[in-house]
């Protein structure tokens, strides 16, 4: 699916470019979601669907034996449960280490080492200083569809992916469904928020319309954990603020590896935002390597960003962190869009109006 943002009767890849002519004209920048992409999901009944390990077999050799399919791996749960499903073309993974590359990228070592080890065809990217000089190019935000604000501007390497067409398809193992409750009444939402490979033919292995029914049944697992569990969480629902393995192996995650070296929680991702270990350690080697006009380059960027885009309606979310040697620095994140919304009923979902948010 081919996401894209409106503004008027503007369009734009990336989210930045429209969140800039929306700062400009004061209209609103929507999030749109393809009508096919969001019908696919509907007369679907759950109660008649297999578990989702079958389904998550069927869909990887539905797309092993339809496309010519690179496959994005991690090491995380989501991906190492999908690996083995079928013998992917390619199996590709971003390091963003300058110098150590196992200290850096620690989250990532296990899958790194796991390619090694089973011989699988691998493509390594490795990030290059030289990337980092794109802290010093104000337009970057509005030229890459993947941009975020981290010190580490992986998403050149989506941008690089994006626009080459070796591969039919870039097969992502993400992700888990976001989930709404108010009142008892439950929704799912598509959004925004899993910014990588925007502008690619990219499917996100557990929510995507090119096999519906996996979709359709990970989101009724989340339903009926949160539903029997957690009735009391109101808003938004999200895995980790629940008995994480639990839910991931209902949702027929493959838990069977080394935990990360950082659980992943709500209060580590509020404590820290883009200041996380591994930010910190690409501080560290910049340091190293005689660098700190990065890191300034990169802090005046944020400020710039934010002046430009922050009077565009709902556009960002700015937090203020410490970072040592350097004071206060500003932090800005898209905030996120809905491109629509599902009333989730026993037998089936019902899509519901998207720009109006008071359905939820």
């Amino acid at each position: 699916m081919k996401q894209y943002y409106q503004v008027g009767t503007k369009t734009f890849a990336q989210p930045f470019a429209a969140l800039r002519e929306s700062a400009k004209t004061g209209l609103f920048s929507e999030y749109i979601v393809p009508d096919d992409y969001k019908h696919s999901f509907l007369g679907i009944d759950p109660n008649k669907l297999p578990d989702n390990k079958t389904l998550m077999q069927q869909k990887a050799e539905y797309l092993n034996n339809n496309y010519n399919c690179r496959f994005h791996y991690s090491g995380g749960v989501d991906s190492h449960s999908v690996i083995n499903l079928v013998d992917w073309p390619m199996h590709y993974m971003y390091l963003r280490g300058l110098i150590d590359v196992r200290h850096v990228d620690e989250e990532y070592m296990f899958g790194y080492d796991y390619l090694e080890q089973t011989n699988k065809p691998r493509e390594i990217r490795y990030i290059t200083l030289d990337e980092f000089e794109v802290w010093k190019d104000l337009e970057a935000p509005y030229k890459y569809a993947d941009f975020y604000y981290g010190v580490s501007p992986s998403w050149l390497s989506g941008y690089d992916i994006a626009n080459s067409d070796a591969y039919d398809l870039e097969v992502m193992g993400y992700e888990k469904p976001m989930l709404y409750n108010k009142d008892g009444e439950y929704y799912w939402v598509l959004h925004d928020g899993t910014d990588i490979l925007v502008d690619a033919n990219r499917v996100d292995f557990f929510l995507d319309d090119y096999f519906p029914e996996l979709a359709v049944k990970q989101v009724y697992t989340y339903y009926n954990y949160f539903r029997k569990h957690h009735s009391d969480k109101q808003g938004f629902l999200n895995w980790r603020s629940a008995d994480q393995y639990k839910l991931l192996k209902l949702m027929g995650r493959d838990l069977d590896r080394p935990a990360q070296p950082v659980k992943k929680t709500l209060e580590d991702w509020n404590s820290h935002y883009h200041l996380n270990y591994k930010q910190q350690r690409t501080f560290d080697e910049l340091v190293s390597l005689g660098r700190t006009d990065i890191i300034t380059s990169w802090i005046k960027h944020g400020e710039n960003l934010i002046d430009t885009v922050s009077p565009a309606p709902h556009s960002l979310h700015i937090t203020t962190k410490e970072l040592e040697g350097y004071g206060t620095v500003q932090l800005p994140e898209r905030i996120v869009r809905l491109g629509a919304i599902y009333k989730i009923h026993e037998n089936e979902l019902e899509l519901l109006d998207h720009a109006d948010i008071s359905k939820l």
